[in-house]
């Protein structure tokens, strides 16, 4: 690394590269992340909870897209074929972040500075619950196969 590049400045570029992506769909959930990716509850011998959170970047029809993939490849790790979705919900949210409030000496009664700099950052979240079988059992029944080989916009 050229003397003229500081590590600190490489970790600024670093992060602002991955603060400008959408979140992938390798992600788990994590404190470094922002808590955006997947986690995963077995909640019975044969029953899931899959959750995935996505960033500003990441759109219903991705989000789920990648709960339904991830459903089908651990039905396949699990020795299942099918799989039954129980329920799908998708929804987004708005969460207003403000940067901390410095203190300069500024009371309640004097205009906060920093107001102007509010954001508003976007998640998206697909929370599934469904039930790993071994054969189809109703048309809400689908192939763990078909749903582990979806294409995803990292494909």
């Amino acid at each position: 690394m050229p003397a003229s590049v500081s590590k600190p400045c490489c970790l600024l570029m670093l992060t602002l590269l991955l603060v400008g992506c959408a979140t992938p769909y390798e992600s788990e959930k994590s404190f470094w992340n922002g808590q955006t990716g997947f986690s995963q509850t077995r909640l019975g011998p044969d029953k899931w909870q899959l959750e995935f959170v996505g960033n500003d970047l990441v759109d219903r029809e991705t989000a789920r897209k990648y709960v339904l993939k991830r459903a089908g490849e651990l039905a396949l790790a699990e020795g299942y074929s099918w799989l039954k979705v129980d329920e799908l919900t998708i929804t987004r949210d708005a969460i207003r972040v403000t940067p901390s409030y410095p203190v300069f000496g500024f009371d309640d009664d004097e205009p906060d500075p920093f107001m102007a700099q509010m954001q508003v950052q976007h998640t998206i979240s697909a929370l599934l619950t469904f039930r790993l079988l071994p054969r189809a059992i109703d048309e809400h029944t689908f192939a763990a196969k078909y749903l582990a080989d979806i294409k995803t916009s990292g494909d």
